[in-house]
């Protein structure tokens, strides 16, 4: 929230969202994570309440220098895709016919 603006006031951006009463612990909270260390790393304070939760999550401020966007995580190889590769690693190529004389 912007210190300027009323109490209920619209918000700046939404970066994640805490339901206490979800029974499944890893639902509960919500975070887009690059978009938090991006406000903090331009000087966001975050809450007494959210930093705890910051903390608990393992989200840190970048340090200086470091880019605030995480690296994307490679997506995982489908079963498919792994049982065809060494098939067609496997099949020999056709050999090119001789030269025509």
């Amino acid at each position: 929230m912007d210190a300027r603006t009323p109490r209920d006031g619209r918000s700046i951006e939404e970066l994640g969202h805490y339901d206490p009463m979800l029974r499944n612990k890893d639902a509960r909270t919500v975070l887009n994570v690059n978009r938090i260390r991006y406000w903090l790393s331009v000087g966001a304070q975050p809450s007494e309440k959210v930093q705890a939760l910051l903390n608990k999550h393992g989200v840190k401020k970048p340090a200086a220098g470091e880019p605030w966007a995480l690296p994307e995580a490679p997506a995982p190889a489908t079963a498919t895709a792994t049982a065809m590769a060494p098939a067609t690693a496997a099949t020999p190529t056709p050999a090119a016919p001789p030269p025509a004389s």
